[in-house]
């Protein structure tokens, strides 16, 4: 690696690093999952289970053996969100290979947004199911299937959030479908393994959730009680009244200025503006160029994923606090493509 290169990632590393400390920091004055996550009280054993527990479970060695303080786990945590963030741009540069410095700062700016360096430093879910995900769409848009990091991301995204491992496997099920129309015996396996592996994750999240799989009205009805119940949040959202169009929006571009009541909702409201922004543009491209932008495989995962969890979310969350901690599992992933297409259209504009 180059010396501009390391000095770059060095002064990147050190830029998501003081998110650690501003996410600990948030933490000491408004107590989250992060306490509870950090100081357990219960025996090691008692944390073998699917869920919230695994992260429990990675956590003993650290806070009840060898008795790290707090902001230590604050540290760990952001070193795993810097390898993930670190992965996933190094791969970006290579997917999209910057035709102009514009295309090329355009990329580093959207990776130096805020939301994503804060959860991924915070002790929770949010970092290990980043890293997961961005192992699992990575190694299989190389198509390298049974690679460690790949078996790896899916073990981890499985045992920790099983409903999204469930979204993704949705996402690469229907891309292998698309990506080729012509039917063979081998395609036919696969497509009846991954739909029963669909099944299993369905019940196991349903099972999770105290729910009868079956039970579909009681589901939609859990679902609407649930969303009513963030009423008591500080940044409710009242998600019910909402049409399909408005609750998508909702979810994945709030808080905008008018919902604003701190600085870092102004700093959200202007990283959520940009993105609008960067879609509306690609919509616009998509719409003029749409016969020589093609989507490859990273591209179509990277989108379904994007469809289906927002599908899923919209039913279940009604509050802007768990919104922009819920997007930085798939947006960074659509961002990244929307750059791509940026980059493609000028390409095409060259020739």
């Amino acid at each position: 690696m180059k010396r501009r290169e390391l000095t770059f990632f060095a002064a990147f590393g050190i830029y998501h690093l003081l998110f650690a400390i501003v996410a600990w920091q948030y933490n000491l004055t408004n107590p989250s999952d992060a306490y509870n996550y950090w100081h357990l009280n219960e025996n090691w054993t008692s944390y073998f289970n699917v869920g919230t527990d695994v992260i429990k479970l990675i956590n003993y060695p650290f806070s009840k053996i060898l008795g790290l303080p707090f902001w230590s786990g604050f540290i760990l945590y952001s070193m795993i969100g810097y390898y993930a963030i670190f992965e996933l741009y190094k791969f970006a540069q290579k997917y999209i290979n910057p035709v102009n410095i514009i295309i090329k700062y355009l990329l580093i700016g959207f990776f130096l947004l805020p939301n994503l360096h804060f959860w991924t430093s915070v002790i929770g879910k949010e970092p290990v199911v980043f890293l997961a995900i961005t192992w699992i769409i990575i190694q299989q848009s190389r198509e390298k299937y049974f690679s460690c990091k790949n078996i790896s991301g899916w073990v981890l995204l499985i045992l920790i959030r099983p409903h999204v491992a469930l979204f993704m496997l949705l996402a690469i099920v229907i891309t292998y479908i698309i990506k080729d129309k012509k039917m063979n015996l081998r395609k036919s396996l696969v497509i009846v393994v991954c739909g029963l592996l669909c099944v299993c994750l369905y019940v196991l999240t349903l099972q999770l959730l105290n729910r009868n799989p079956l039970d579909i009205a009681y589901i939609l009805e859990r679902n609407n009680a649930s969303l009513i119940a963030f009423q008591r949040a500080g940044s409710y959202v009242p998600m019910i009244d909402y049409n399909m169009a408005e609750r998508l929006f909702a979810l994945n571009f709030r808080p905008l200025f008018f919902d604003s009541h701190s600085v870092y909702g102004l700093i959200l409201s202007i990283e959520n503006l940009l993105t609008i922004l960067l879609f509306i543009y690609i919509l616009f491209l998509l719409i003029k160029s749409y016969r020589f932008l093609k989507l490859d495989s990273f591209a179509r995962v990277s989108i379904l994923f994007f469809v289906i969890s927002s599908l899923f979310f919209i039913q279940r969350y009604s509050c802007l606090g768990i919104f922009v901690r819920t997007k930085v599992m798939y947006m960074p992933f659509v961002v990244i493509v929307a750059i791509q297409l940026i980059n493609s259209g000028i390409k095409k504009c060259a020739k």
